[in-house]
């Protein structure tokens, strides 16, 4: 995996709400280019300033990973973190 690069951006979100409450990101627009979501990883939470994220490692296509967190609280997406290809854009 290549090094990540921050990126800390809000980025709108489609998810999928499962039977048991918990929520998958399948899709998500950065850098104007919807990137679909073909693998999950690990989730976790994580609290910084005061908020609670919940975090997720996923991979599109392209073999690229990002890191997504929601705050359930304020319905938000934040792009934390993306490990890109060469020709990532």
């Amino acid at each position: 995996m290549s090094t990540p690069e921050t990126v800390n951006q809000p980025v709108l979100v489609e998810a999928r709400f499962l039977p048991d409450g918990r929520v998958q990101p399948i899709a998500f627009k950065w850098r104007e280019h919807t990137r679909r979501v073909v693998d999950h990883g690990r989730e976790w939470d994580e609290t910084l300033e005061g908020t609670t994220w919940h975090c997720y490692l996923v991979q599109t296509a392209q073999r690229e990973t990002f890191e997504l967190r929601l705050d359930d609280d304020e319905a938000r997406w934040v792009l934390a973190r993306a490990w890109l290809n060469e020709q990532g854009v």
